[in-house]
C-alpha cells in the first residue's frame, strides 16, 4: 500500500489491519445478538426454537462476513489495474532453497510511476519513480573477485531503498533477461561498486534482504489471509459458536424438527466454512507450494 494510500488519499487495496466498516458493523450486531441470546438460553435453561434460531443465525454471519470480506479484497485488487511496464519474476541459482512460492509470488513490476516489490508473502512495497523520494540509481554490487552479489535500489543521497539477491533473482535461468529488462524499462542511473576489506553485503536490516521466509511455516504464516486484531480468540469464539448451534439444534430437533435442522445445518456449514481456506492453504502449501522449486538450468551469465 502506498503512503498516499495510507494517508486516505489513495486506493486500499489489501485489508491488512484495516477492515472495512461494513465489516465490522455486521460483525459487531451479530456478535451483540448471538451473545445477547447464548446468555438467555444457558442461564434460563430455555430450550425454545425463537431463540436457538436466530442465535444459530448470528453465529453463521461470522464466517459468511470472513468470506465476503475475502471477496471483497479480491474484487478491489482486479479493479485496480495501474499500467504495467513489466514483471520481473525471480530466476533462483539451484540449491537455494527458493520455493514454488517464491517463484510465483514474488515479483518485480515496474508500472508508470512505481516500482513495485512484492515479497513471498503477498505484501507490496511501493517505491515511486517519480518524485523527491524516488528511486534513482540501479547499482550492481560485486564481491572482491568480481561475481555479482545482488542489485541496490537507491534514493535522493543515495540512501538505500531495497536490495536484490543476485542468485535469488537473477543467477538461475532467464535471469539474464529479466536483469536486462529491469535496467531498460525502469530507466534508472546504472552504476557499479565492489566491495573492499571485509565489508558484507547488504549491511544491516534492509528491504529485501530476507526474501526467503526461514521454514515453510514461516512461509504459510506470511501469506495467509490477515486476521483480525484479536486473532485467535476470534476464531476460536466463531468455532465455538459453530458448536454451539449445532448442539442447540440436537436439543430441539424432536419437539421442533424444522428448527432444529436448520440451526444444525448453519452450525455445520458455518465450521465448514471456517476451516475450508484454512485447509486449503495448509494443503495447497504443504503439498505444492512450500515445497523446493523445479531445477532450472542457468543462461551462461554475461555480467
Amino acid at each position: 500500500m502506498s503512503k498516499k494510500a495510507r494517508r486516505g488519499g489513495g486506493t486500499s487495496l489489501s485489508p491488512g489491519s484495516v477492515f472495512p466498516l461494513w465489516y465490522w458493523l455486521t460483525r459487531a450486531v451479530a456478535g451483540f445478538v448471538w451473545f445477547a441470546l447464548f446468555t438467555v438460553i444457558v442461564f434460563s435453561e430455555t430450550a425454545a426454537p425463537w431463540l436457538i434460531l436466530p442465535l444459530a443465525t448470528a453465529a453463521f454471519v461470522a464466517p459468511v462476513m470472513r468470506l465476503a470480506l475475502r471477496w471483497w479484497t479480491r474484487l478491489r485488487l482486479r479493479r485496480h489495474s495501474p499500467v504495467v511496464r513489466d514483471r520481473i519474476r525471480p530466476a533462483p541459482t539451484d540449491g537455494l532453497g527458493a520455493t514454488v512460492r517464491f517463484r510465483r509470488d514474488a515479483e518485480l513490476r515496474v508500472q508508470d510511476r512505481d516500482l513495485v516489490l512484492r515479497d513471498v508473502g503477498g505484501q507490496e512495497y511501493w517505491l515511486p519513480l517519480t518524485g523527491p523520494h524516488a528511486v534513482t540509481s540501479l547499482v550492481l554490487v560485486r564481491d572482491r573477485a568480481g561475481t555479482a552479489l545482488g542489485a541496490e535500489l537507491r534514493g535522493p543521497h543515495e540512501q538505500v531503498r531495497a536490495v536484490l539477491s543476485w542468485r535469488l533473482w537473477f543467477g538461475g535461468k532467464n535471469g539474464e533477461d529479466g536483469w536486462s529488462r529491469l535496467r531498460q524499462t525502469t530507466g534508472l542511473r546504472f552504476t557499479e561498486r565492489s566491495l573492499s576489506g571485509k565489508a558484507g553485503w547488504p549491511k544491516g536490516p534492509t528491504l529485501g534482504a530476507q526474501p526467503l521466509p526461514e521454514s515453510g511455516r514461516d512461509a504459510r504464516g506470511l501469506s495467509r489471509f490477515p486476521s483480525t486484531i484479536a486473532g485467535v480468540s476470534s476464531t476460536a469464539v466463531m468455532a465455538f459458536g459453530s458448536f454451539f448451534s449445532i448442539a442447540q439444534g440436537l436439543r430441539i430437533e424432536d419437539t421442533h424438527p424444522g428448527a432444529g435442522m436448520a440451526a444444525i445445518l448453519m452450525g455445520a456449514l458455518g465450521s465448514f466454512l471456517q476451516a475450508a481456506p484454512y485447509l486449503g492453504h495448509q494443503l495447497s502449501s504443504r503439498l505444492w507450494l512450500d515445497r523446493p522449486a523445479p531445477a532450472q538450468t542457468p543462461t551462461e551469465s554475461v555480467v
